[in-house]
């Protein structure tokens, strides 16, 4: 048991006070976008969300359960759900998982920057395989064309990337993040490098 300093110094998200970077990867995240409304035993309700803007599978308490459901964006310091913590994918429901990639893609549009910066700067990973093969059916012909189509001034949004290259450019990277939830050990994961060190 913490010493009565020790109880002191505790946060209301558990952590100790040690400072920023020792308070683990959710102290970034401002809203959170619902999955799931769960009831809790022996009491109560949570909800299993991703974060934003970082992307993390995650639950919380839920404060009245009248207060949110499934699909809704809650803000993280608002007074309808209490503290994130980090939830792993397998232990989703299925009605979780099944709704993953849109709820990706709409944390995608809320925060569409860092997503476009992808398509404008991906390039050659290794001399074998581009930043772009990374995405979901895209082989070497097609990143090799779509360098082209992107030419050197790059594209101004997203709705523009799903013009000039035929795709639907939100929900290739959706299913990307998607893969990289499931496993977290994909490498190169996109999720760090767009999302996780920008957020």
């Amino acid at each position: 048991m913490p010493s009565l300093d020790g109880m002191r110094k505790m946060q209301p998200n558990g952590y100790k006070d040690r400072g920023k970077e020792d308070e683990g990867p959710l102290l970034e995240e401002t809203h959170v976008k619902v999955l799931e409304v769960l009831e809790r035993r022996p009491s109560g309700h949570e909800v299993h969300a991703i974060s934003e803007p970082g992307i993390y599978v995650v639950r919380a308490r839920l404060i009245d359960a009248s207060s949110c459901e499934s699909g809704d964006r809650v803000e993280v310091e608002g007074d309808k759900i209490g503290p994130l913590s980090l939830l792993r994918y397998r232990d989703l429901s299925n009605e979780s998982t099944n709704s993953l990639v849109d709820a990706i893609k709409e944390v995608i549009n809320e925060n569409p920057d860092g997503h476009l910066s992808f398509y404008n700067r991906a390039n050659n990973i290794s001399l074998k395989m581009h930043a772009f093969q990374l995405l979901p059916g895209i082989g070497k012909s097609t990143a090799q064309d779509w360098v082209q189509k992107r030419g050197p001034n790059g594209w101004i949004d997203l709705a523009e990337v799903s013009e000039k290259l035929g795709i639907d450019a939100v929900s290739l990277l959706a299913e990307r993040y998607e893969k990289e939830l499931i496993d977290p050990s994909e490498v190169p994961s996109l999720l760090e490098l767009l999302v996780r060190t920008s957020a």
